[in-house]
């Protein structure tokens, strides 16, 4: 379904009563290990150090879609590994799509037979210099990498101190839910929402700026043009259209992870479908099919190539 309009109905959590606001925290803690317990327990959460996710998924961009399949790479405290290898229309090689956070290096790439060119511009339609650019991508990976545990493991990386306090009762399409606001340093923010009877997560929301338009460039329409060659090209041409072109400040919308199919991996209960949303429109899908726990990686597997 390409909607999910009740999905709105979760941001009207009752306003709290003063009695509730001074135990909310300790309210929020019980509900934390309660759900902590049902993954698999405090103590063995507390062990995984790594963790690996393999699956499919399919992403809609308005009338577009389009999928392939995705690998996912953790290494606490902060690396953060993101591949999602898709067929690009028309071409008989597949492009890879990479974001990356080893510490305080973040980075973007793809390679293959195709690329994105995404544009991104400063006040006044200035392009974004290389170190904005590089701040921008690590707050947003730190902050994604954030959302991706504590929807699966209810727990942040070491990375990202947070707090928590409960903040009421709602309803998740029809199931009961206790909902924990989750607050970090430079102004990260989600709302957990949880499963009355068997705690474990039901949904993670956020607000943010909404997803701006990119640039798709699928190769050089001459074929004895270089792959490379033909990127470099569409880059200069955004560049331009930048320049020309000052973007608007984003809207902030409502973003929701939709944390469905519970399943056993690796002695954890794990879900294996993630639904993203932009308000209410479902933007992607990820069918998980392996979940490896404390895999050991090799050190230049978050090395910007």
């Amino acid at each position: 379904m390409r909607k999910l309009a009740s999905v709105l109905l979760l941001l009207l959590v009752p306003l709290l009563c003063p009695w509730l606001v001074l135990a909310g925290d300790a309210r929020a803690q019980e509900i934390l290990k309660q759900a902590r317990a049902a993954i698999g327990g405090e103590e063995t959460l507390q062990k995984i150090q790594s963790l690996e996710i393999k699956g499919d998924y399919r992403r809609i961009l308005g009338e577009r879609e389009m999928g392939g399949e995705r690998e996912l790479s953790v290494q606490l405290p902060d690396k953060y590994l993101v591949e999602d290898a898709m067929s690009v229309g028309g071409l008989g090689t597949s492009m890879i799509n990479t974001k990356g956070l080893n510490g305080e290096q973040a980075w973007s790439g793809s390679s293959g037979g195709g690329a994105m060119v995404i544009k991104m511009g400063g006040p006044g339609g200035q392009q974004a210099t290389p170190e904005q650019v590089e701040a921008m991508l690590r707050r947003v990976y730190r902050n994604e990498l954030s959302r991706y545990l504590l929807a699966i493991l209810v727990t942040p990386p070491p990375s990202m101190p947070v707090e928590y306090k409960y903040a009421g009762e709602s309803d998740v399409e029809g199931t009961p839910a206790e909902v924990i606001d989750v607050t970090g340093p430079d102004k990260f923010a989600v709302r957990l929402f949880f499963d009355k009877q068997t705690h474990l997560p039901l949904l993670l929301s956020y607000r943010g700026p909404k997803p701006r338009v990119m640039t798709r460039f699928n190769g050089p329409a001459d074929k004895n043009v270089k792959v490379e060659e033909g990127l470099k090209h569409a880059k200069e041409e955004a560049d331009k259209k930048l320049a020309a072109e000052p973007l608007p400040r984003p809207e902030e919308v409502d973003f929701f992870i939709r944390v469905t199919d519970y399943r056993k991996a690796g002695g954890l209960m794990l879900p294996h479908k993630l639904t993203f949303l932009t308000e209410a429109d479902v933007s992607e899908e990820f069918q998980i099919s392996k979940y490896q726990v404390n895999p050991q990686f090799k050190a230049e597997r978050f090395q910007r190539n």
